[in-house]
C-alpha cells in the first residue's frame, strides 16, 4: 500500500527514491515483531542518518540532503498510515469469542486433496466443522486446549479462530475425528470406479464420501496406498490393461 502511494507521488523519479523507502520501511517499528526488521535480520539497531543542517555542504549535495530529509520524513507518514488502514481492517474480522471450561464448541479443520497429486478443490457443501469437542483448559489469551479423540494425530492446542459456538445438547459420547495426514482431514474413497494405465503409473478413478460421483479425481496409485493402506482394491480393476 505505501509503495503504491510512493509511485503516485512520485510517477517519474520513484525508482530513484526506492532505496530510501526501503531503508525506512526496514528501520520502522513494527508491533508484530516489537522491533525493527533491521534488528530481527542483523540483531543490532539500523545505523543512524545525519540530519541535514542548512548549509552543510555543497549547492548541489546540500539540496540532496534536503531533498532526502523531506523524502523520509513523508515517506514514514504513509508507511504509519498503511499500518493503522491494515490494523483498522484486520480488527474488523476479528471476533471476540471466548470459552469457559466445559464447553463445546465445533472445531474448523483444514482440508486436501486424497494424495495431494490431482488438484481438485473441495466441495462447497463439504463439512469444515467438525465435533463438538469439550473445552479442558485455557491456554493463554487466544488458545484453547480441547479433549480429542486418543487417536487423533493432530495437537490438542487451537486459536479461537479456529472455533466456532455450539448450540444444543454436547454428544454423550467423543465424537471422532475423519482421516487426517499431515494436519488436514483427507477426504474418505467411498468407492474405486475404475483404474487405467498412464504412462506406466496406474491411476484410479475415486468417489470420495459424501461427494456427488461425477466430482470423482484420478488419484496415483501408489500415493493413495500410502494415504489409505487399509483400503481393499479388487483385482477385477486392473484386469483389461495390458
Amino acid at each position: 500500500m505505501y509503495l503504491r502511494c510512493l509511485v503516485g507521488h512520485h510517477p517519474r523519479s520513484w525508482l530513484q527514491w526506492l532505496p530510501w523507502a526501503e531503508y525506512c520501511f526496514n528501520t520502522s517499528y513494527q508491533t508484530s515483531l516489537k522491533a525493527t526488521p533491521f534488528q530481527v535480520v542483523y540483531g543490532r539497531d539500523p545505523p543512524s542518518l545525519i540530519h541535514y543542517k542548512h548549509g552543510s555542504a555543497r549547492v548541489a549535495v546540500d539540496r540532496q540532503l534536503k531533498d532526502r530529509d523531506e523524502f523520509l520524513t513523508e515517506i514514514r507518514e504513509r508507511l504509519q498510515l498503511a499500518q493503522d488502514v491494515m490494523k483498522v481492517t484486520h480488527d474488523q474480522s476479528q471476533r471476540k469469542l471466548e470459552f469457559a471450561v466445559g464447553e463445546w464448541p465445533w472445531l474448523r479443520l483444514h482440508r486436501r486433496s486424497a494424495s495431494g497429486i490431482t488438484p481438485s478443490n473441495p466441495s462447497k457443501l463439504a463439512s469444515r466443522f467438525y465435533g463438538p469437542f469439550q473445552v479442558v483448559a485455557r491456554v493463554g489469551a487466544v488458545a484453547y486446549r480441547l479433549r480429542l479423540p486418543d487417536n487423533a494425530k493432530i495437537r490438542d492446542i487451537f486459536h479461537v479462530e479456529l472455533l466456532k459456538k455450539f448450540v444444543g445438547t454436547p454428544p454423550t459420547e467423543l465424537v471422532q475425528l475423519p482421516a487426517i495426514v499431515r494436519g488436514r482431514i483427507v477426504p474418505t474413497p467411498q468407492h474405486v470406479i475404475r483404474a487405467r494405465l498412464n504412462r506406466g503409473v496406474w491411476e484410479l478413478l475415486i468417489h470420495w464420501t459424501g461427494s456427488d460421483p461425477a466430482e470423482a479425481t484420478w488419484e496415483s496409485l501408489p500415493s493413495f496406498i500410502v494415504t489409505y493402506p487399509a483400503f481393499q482394491l479388487e483385482d477385477a480393476l486392473f484386469l483389461g490393461e495390458g
